[in-house]
Order: C-alpha cells, then sequence, then structure tokens
C-alpha cells in the first residue's frame, strides 16, 4: 500500500526494498522495479538512502529504527511506534542523537476526509469540540475470529484482532489530539491482550480542552448494521480479519467516527472518502480531495520529504507516536487497576 501511494509522489524515488520472506522480495522488486533485499542492513551498507520506512510489526520498530539511524538515514515508522513507552521514547532520543529526522507514520492525518475537518474546525465551523468517537461491532464470531500473530504481537502483551485498540484505535486517538489541539488528561478503557480470548475493547480519553474522544471495539462478534447504513466506499480499507477492500465497492459496515461541537457535527467515512456536515438542521456532504486511500500514503511522504529538503521537522513527529501509544496503553493499564489514569505530558 506503500509503494502504491509512493508511485506519484515526485520529491522521491524508490531504489530498494528489504523483506525477510524471499518470495516476496523477488515479486514486489520485479513489479516495482526496485533492488531487493533479504537483510535490511545489507541494504544499509549497499545503497544511498535518504529515508527508510520501517513497515515492520511493531515488535521490530525500536531495533531496526536503531539501525537505519546509525547509518545517518531518516526514519518513517509505522503505527504504533513500538510495544512499550521505553521504546518508543528511545527512538526518538536515538534519532535525535544520531541527527537524522523521526516521522511518526500516521496516515490517517493524510486521509482527505480528516484533512478537511481539521481546516473545518480550524474555521470554526464546529465551534468547540464536544465529543468525538468511533464504534467498530463487526466480524463472523469469536469462533472465526482471527488475532493478528504472535510475530506482530508478542504472546501475553497488547494485541488482539486488527480493529482493536492496539493495531487500530491507535489511529484514532492521535487524530483526536490533532483535531482538538490539546493534550490528553485522563484515560480509562480496556484492551485485548495478545493469546487471551478476545473481549469488546473501549477506551474514553479526556482533553485538557474538555472534548472527549470514545471508542469501542469488537471484531470478534456479528454485525447489527442494516443495509441501508452501508456506503459507497472510494477508497480500499480493512476488513475484520485484515482482509483488504478494494475501491469503488458496497461497505456494509464503513469505518467512520463522529465529531460533535457546540456549532455543529461531522461524520467522517475515512475510507469511502466521503464527509458529511451538520448545522442547525442543515446537511450536506462536503467536497474533499479525491485521493483516497491507499493515496495518504503518498500524501504522507510527500510532506516528509518537503519538510526534509528545506530541512525541518515532520509534520508528524516520533513524539506524536509516543503520545498516542501513552494514550492506548493507559487504557489497558486503567482496567488492571480499576482506576481513571491521569496522562503525564510527555515532550
Amino acid at each position: 500500500m506503500h509503494l502504491h501511494g509512493y508511485k506519484d509522489v515526485e520529491e522521491i524515488e524508490v531504489v530498494a526494498g528489504a523483506d525477510l520472506a524471499k518470495e516476496r522480495v523477488s515479486r514486489i522488486s520485479h513489479k516495482w522495479k526496485i533492488r531487493g533485499y533479504n537483510d535490511y542492513e545489507e541494504m544499509l551498507r549497499k545503497e544511498r538512502l535518504d529515508v527508510a520506512c520501517v513497515l515492520t510489526p511493531a515488535a521490530a520498530h525500536r531495533e531496526v529504527t536503531a539501525k537505519i539511524a546509525e547509518h545517518g538515514i531518516n526514519v518513517l515508522c509505522e503505527k504504533p511506534m513500538a510495544l512499550s513507552l521505553e521504546d518508543a521514547k528511545a527512538m526518538v532520543a536515538k534519532c535525535r542523537n544520531e541527527g537524522v529526522r523521526l516521522c511518526y507514520g500516521e496516515s490517517y492525518r493524510f486521509l482527505p476526509t480528516y484533512m478537511k475537518a481539521k481546516e473545518m474546525i480550524g474555521q470554526g465551523r464546529l465551534g468547540d469540540l464536544y465529543l468525538m468517537m468511533e464504534v467498530y461491532l463487526n466480524g463472523e464470531g469469536p469462533q472465526r475470529w482471527q488475532p493478528l500473530s504472535y510475530h506482530h504481537y508478542p504472546k501475553d502483551g497488547p494485541g488482539g484482532g486488527g480493529m482493536g485498540l492496539i493495531d487500530h484505535g491507535i489511529h484514532l486517538v492521535d487524530i483526536f489530539r490533532w483535531l482538538t489541539g490539546s493534550e490528553a488528561e485522563s484515560v480509562f478503557g480496556r484492551g485485548n491482550y495478545s493469546g487471551q480470548t478476545p473481549s469488546t475493547e473501549y477506551l474514553t480519553v479526556t482533553f485538557k480542552n474538555n472534548a472527549i474522544g470514545q471508542l469501542v471495539y469488537n471484531d470478534a462478534t456479528f454485525p447489527s448494521s442494516m443495509p441501508y447504513e452501508g456506503i459507497f466506499s472510494w477508497g480500499m480499507s480493512w476488513g475484520p480479519t485484515g482482509e483488504i477492500s478494494p475501491g469503488s465497492n458496497w461497505d456494509m459496515n464503513p469505518g467512520n467516527v463522529r465529531i460533535h461541537g457546540t456549532k455543529g457535527a461531522l461524520r467522517v467515512f475515512h475510507y469511502a472518502n466521503k464527509l458529511f456536515f451538520f448545522e442547525g438542521g442543515r446537511y450536506q456532504q462536503v467536497h474533499v480531495l479525491d485521493k483516497p486511500c491507499p493515496a495518504n500514503f503518498g500524501l504522507q511522504m510527500k510532506a516528509f520529504a518537503k519538510r526534509l529538503l528545506i530541512d525541518d521537522e515532520p509534520e508528524v513527529t516520533g513524539t506524536d507516536g509516543v503520545k498516542a501509544l501513552q494514550i492506548i496503553l493507559a487504557a489497558y493499564e486503567s482496567f488492571e487497576t480499576g482506576r481513571i489514569l491521569k496522562i503525564e505530558s510527555i515532550t
């Protein structure tokens, strides 16, 4: 998906890629006309790279990011930044000490619907934000539920399915921070663990400007949406078992976020690339950039490349990744301790 997004970014040239799977290296390098490696350290030694993208499972992010930084190469690291705050903070420090830029791969900020929502909020169209929420209840029941592997999320640590807190909710807590322009103040919730029976996951975060963000997820149940509640999706998306759904198809249970303020409200269908505005009894569809997923990966890289060309920090920094992880892990700790957790400031 990154490569599909990058093909139209004129500021960059993709020259190489590395993967442990030999078949994948052969297939992808041939298709995209790039040099392929099975050892990423060999790639770092032989290629003259300005940027390397860390698209490995999260458990490997710290190690791979450190190796890239030691070669003096700028890093884009996918979400979640790491599986512990210690590792995430160490990645930020390592890149700073090696003098390279670290961009946190929060691609949702570059989905056209959220870009437009951010613009409208900045213009005061919604007034003061009250509530932002996403609810995802889908799947084929617990017997057919497929967790992400231990390769993705080690046993007994934060994990679960592809539409849970750690793998999907990490997007939304960052989006909520970004839309409000405010830091988190407190969190309570519950998250699934890798290797354990899935349960309903939830998170409520209160921001310092009094806005509230809520997430409720269960991808091991059954959908209860009515047929007319679906939408024609312009962009590709991921299903409850991790399968990729192509764009231009009917989505029975489309991902969407509701944003409510004192003057109006938004309904954001992020993969469908559709945005609706509600104001004083008036309803309208808002025009957004015609670049649905996977184009957001390209828009993300374009923004990073432009900042590198003027020797500036990326729009989404490693610290943003640390803060998103902090909110998610606080939900886990909240359930274990039975209390609302205050969020300590991270700079």
